[in-house]
This record gives C-alpha cells, structure tokens and sequence, in this order.
C-alpha cells in the first residue's frame, strides 16, 4: 500500500471515480483559501517553507504538467518524463508575477482542464505504464498518475491552510 507519510494519502483507497471530483474540489478550495487569505498570501511563513502563492501556482503547474503526461502516456509506449523542476521554478523567481486574482482562476481552470482529460481516457488505458520519476523514480500507471493529481492537489492544500494558520496565530 502506498501512503503519503505527511498527509496521509493513501494512493490504493482513491478510485478512479473520485479523481476528477477531488481535483476539482481541491482546486476550489485553494482557489477560496488565496482569496480569503489574500493579506498573507505572499507571506512566507519560514523561510524555507513556501508562501500560499507559491504552493498554488506549484499545484496550477503540476496539475498542467500531469495532464500533458497523461496524453503522453496514452500516445507512447512505457515514457519517462523530464522533471518539472519544481524548486527551480521557486528559486528562479518564475512565481514572482503570480497574483491571487490570477492564481485562483488559473488553478481552478487546470483542475478542470486535467478532469476533462482524465474522464475521456478509457478505463482500460489507465494501466498503460510510465516511467514517474517523482517522488522516486518508477514505473507507474496512467491511473496512478490521477491519483497523483489528487495527492498533490489536496497535500498542498493541506500546507496551505497550515501556512495561513501559522501567519495568523
């Protein structure tokens, strides 16, 4: 059984069914979260633990990157993926345009993007494999890459909320 040792997720209980919906449910509620925590959203509240902001735009990017893998994963058979270089995007800067009235609508808008494409695949493509380099590199399914959606959608969701709790206390 695969499990996230920090939230909890657990990648064998979440059913296909539910990967759209809690995409999708995830994505609101952090787009919700920016807005009402618009005051300290930028605000980081360690110095190296990222600000609202950043974990937003994390998620808008790995659920763009997850969709475009997906279609990947369909079309060739058994790929790897180069890394989406998440820490770079941060320390490069990459995120410093980002506004909470942009983000809300843009990680809103990938979750539905990502739903739309997950729904369309046939169910029995969703066993093709890949090679997933994160977080170890493995070879996976287009399945678990759903899961995976989800698991990061609702993981930083989870920092979020603690981020805004810890600048609000």
């Amino acid at each position: 059984m695969e499990r996230c040792d920090e939230c909890g997720f657990d990648y064998d209980a979440t059913e296909r069914a539910e990967v759209s919906v809690r995409v999708r449910a995830a994505a609101a509620a952090i787009a919700a979260l920016l807005t009402g925590a618009a005051d300290v959203a930028a605000t980081r509240p360690e110095a190296d633990r990222w600000s609202v902001l950043e974990y937003a735009a994390h998620v808008r990017d790995v659920l763009i990157t997850i969709r475009d893998r997906l279609v990947i994963g369909l079309v060739e058979d058994d790929p790897g993926f180069k890394p989406m270089y998440r820490d770079q995007r941060v320390s490069f800067g990459l995120y410093r345009g980002d506004t909470v009235d942009a983000l809300a609508p843009e990680v809103v808008a990938a979750a539905a993007m990502l739903a739309r494409l997950f729904d369309a695949i046939d169910p029995d493509a969703l066993s093709r494999p890949v090679q997933y380099g994160f977080p170890d590199p493995e070879r996976r399914t287009l399945s678990w890459m759903g899961r995976q959606a989800v698991h990061e959608s609702e993981h930083h969701l989870g920092d979020m909320r603690a981020n805004v709790a810890r600048l609000r206390a």
